[in-house]
């Protein structure tokens, strides 16, 4: 199983719509508890007036955040990939409603920049439910004052973005559409912890008159941004002004900047002053620190010499505030309105449709331990290669290998796959040694010692514990064969067996193209261990047995106790509910055209295959308890996805 969802632990519509009296706005209104989110535009719904502060707009914004901690406790318990083999994807589900809908416009999605609180209030008509004793984020207020900063810095929200997390704009044609975006880099830097980023400005000059009219600008984690100029005129260091007046070196300019910094408060950045230095701090975590040349970069404007300089770096994450859905900016200004978006918030009452943030990756192992392949020259270097997998388990748990990194550049040790001819009997490998395994060829990737022995490594994106070596077969006269990994620790001068596998039959590519061929094969399926009645609380592996729907028998397979299952390279799954169709997982092949490659996040419900054939992994927790649900296959052949006729049903129980 290859994708988790989490649910909203935070959510609120904040606006600055007039109430009915038309008169006063309603942004002292909380709807943190309501049922549904709601973002809109509205245009010259009053006269340009007195009190009015001369806006007639009206806007409506959503807040939502999400719980990060049990993301990164997942991770930690291998349920999530690493950083770089998983997508995050924000999920808002449309809200049908009696009111007018808009079309053809954008809306964008914005890292929160501060803290806020989610509130109780319900009432999104009349917006009579004000935030209560100063709990619950508002137009105006985030909250409670002992959540961080009691006002945003600008009302509506505090938004901010960088090169790395950037904000997201989502078409909406009919306004009918879901909004479902990838948010994978706002997400990492939600769960990398983080550092303070740090900058420097340096007073290069000692000329103090050089300083003169130059300036530059400040922009802190929050987006507040500060513009200083420097006046030799005067003696006043005041707000962004910098008096100069009197001073002889750069070491008191450098002085002057620290001064001028800490006394402006609504700037998060802290200055010491050190000779003609001055060191820069972001007061806390924050996107204008993440990358050099991004926000918080001092810009110095002045056409002469540049007497300043800064570039805040190093500093790694933001701070989990959640994230601002609104219309985009061309979207909430103009003569047009917009009038009315709605979502269903995590308070719904319909299970799949609450807000989440959903992890995708490709989990799916292929194994080819039966599916080997004798090389052939119609077929391409890659297509030659055969993989096999072997899986460290320790008392239940899969665990890396001691003194095996998968950094290459830290690798100590080394994984090793030997292949070795079968006894009569084919009960146990003949020979154990080095020279007793088969040559193999060199090229297509594989690395090799002595041609006699495949050089393996950890597989890149599926956890602790699991290792893979490739492998081309050239040898026409074998048609089985023992695999017998093998490990040579650090500083050691031999390789030691630790684990021989099952017996593995190669198979060729003689039919390829021919005559006899079927390109067009339909397959039967089952799943072998399906079960009725499934826990919410289950982790189950789900294992299919495929056969052609044209297998003919000879009579020494029929006489077999084991029938081996057909191998389905690219194969996937979806699931509904039965009782109204409800698509709760797509086919997640990632492309429309042609399978992705191993790894892809885009191939969520890509199934894996072993010796036994076609498996997945699922998570039951992701369904509601109480409904019968039905599954699906889709197999990628000969160009094209096919799905599958068997439709295979279960019910979910808490």
């Amino acid at each position: 199983m290859s994708i988790k969802r989490y649910i909203a632990t935070a959510d609120n519509t904040i606006t600055n719509a007039f109430r009915a009296n038309l008169s006063t706005r309603a942004t002292g209104s909380n709807m943190g508890a309501a049922d549904t989110l709601e973002a809109f535009y509205i245009y010259g719904q009053v006269s340009k007036g007195t009190g009015q502060d001369n806006q007639t707009a009206e806007k409506s914004r959503i807040l939502v955040q999400f719980d990060t901690d049990k993301i990164n406790e997942d991770r930690s318990n291998g349920l999530i990939p690493a950083n770089g083999n998983v997508a995050w994807y924000l999920n808002l589900y449309n809200a049908p409603h009696s009111f007018t809908l808009p079309k053809d416009f954008n809306m964008v999605v914005k890292v929160c920049s501060g803290s806020w609180q989610e509130g109780r209030g319900l009432d999104m008509d009349n917006y009579t439910d004000e935030t209560y004793e100063g709990t619950g984020s508002n137009w105006v207020r985030k909250g409670a004052p002992g959540a961080g900063y009691s006002t945003w810095l600008t009302q509506g929200g505090d938004f901010a973005e960088s090169s790395l997390s950037p904000a997201y704009s989502v078409s909406f044609v009919d306004g009918t559409e879901d909004l479902s975006v990838d948010v994978t880099n706002i997400v990492e830097d939600w769960l990398a912890g983080g550092v303070q980023a740090v900058g420097a400005i340096v007073a290069d000059n000692s000329t103090v008159s050089n300083y003169n009219a130059e300036q530059f600008t400040l922009t802190d984690s929050h987006g507040t941004s500060i513009t200083y100029k420097y006046d030799t005129s005067s003696t006043v260091t005041l707000g962004s002004s910098i008096g100069l007046s009197g001073l002889s070196n750069r070491n008191d300019v450098a002085s002057k900047i620290e001064t001028a910094i800490n006394n402006t408060t609504q700037l998060r950045i802290s200055a010491v002053a050190t000779d003609n230095s001055v060191a820069l701090t972001m007061d806390d975590l924050g996107l204008a620190g993440n990358t050099n040349g991004g926000l918080g970069v001092v810009n110095i404007t002045s056409s002469t010499d540049v007497h300043t300089k800064t570039d805040f770096q190093n500093g790694t994450g933001i701070p989990n505030f959640g994230l601002g859905v609104f219309m985009s900016a061309s979207f909430e200004t103009g003569s047009y309105s917009y009038y009315t978006k709605k979502f269903f918030a995590r308070s719904s009452e319909y299970f799949f449709l609450r807000p989440n943030l959903e992890a995708r990756w490709d989990n799916s192992k292929k194994d080819e331990s039966g599916n080997v392949y004798l090389s052939s020259s119609l077929i391409s270097g890659d297509d030659n290669l055969n993989t096999l997998y072997y899986y460290n388990y320790i008392r239940g748990q899969l665990k890396d290998i001691p003194n095996y990194t998968l950094n290459g550049e830290t690798q100590s040790g080394t994984i090793k796959l030997y292949l070795f001819s079968a006894s009569l009997d084919e009960s146990k490998p003949i020979g154990m040694r080095t020279e007793d395994a088969f040559l193999l060829p060199v090229g297509g990737g594989v690395s090799s010692d002595g041609n006699r022995v495949v050089v393996g490594g950890k597989h890149s994106t599926l956890g602790n514990g699991i290792y893979t070596a490739s492998f081309a077969m050239n040898n026409n006269e074998v048609d089985k064969f023992f695999p017998v990994w093998a490990y040579r620790a650090p500083g050691a001068s031999s390789d030691t067996q630790f684990y021989t596998a099952s017996l593995v039959h190669v198979n060729d590519f003689r039919d390829v193209g021919s005559p006899s061929s079927n390109p067009n094969t339909d397959y039967v399926t089952t799943i072998e261990n399906l079960k009725s009645f499934y826990s919410r609380k289950e982790n189950t592996r789900f294992r299919l047995f495929v056969r052609s729907k044209n297998w003919n028998p000879n009579n020494y397979t029929v006489a077999q106790s084991n029938i081996q299952s057909e191998i389905i390279e690219d194969a996937y799954f979806s699931l509904y509910r039965i009782v109204d169709d409800y698509e709760v997982i797509p086919f997640g092949t990632g492309s429309a055209i042609a399978p992705q490659q191993t790894g892809s996040v885009g191939s969520y419900t890509r199934l894996s295959y072993d010796i036994s054939g076609n498996y997945f992994d699922f998570d039951m927790s992701l369904l509601q308890a109480g409904y019968e649900y039905g599954m699906k296959f889709a197999y990628f052949v000969n160009g094209s996805y096919r799905e599958q006729s068997e439709i295979f049903k279960f019910k979910v129980e808490e």
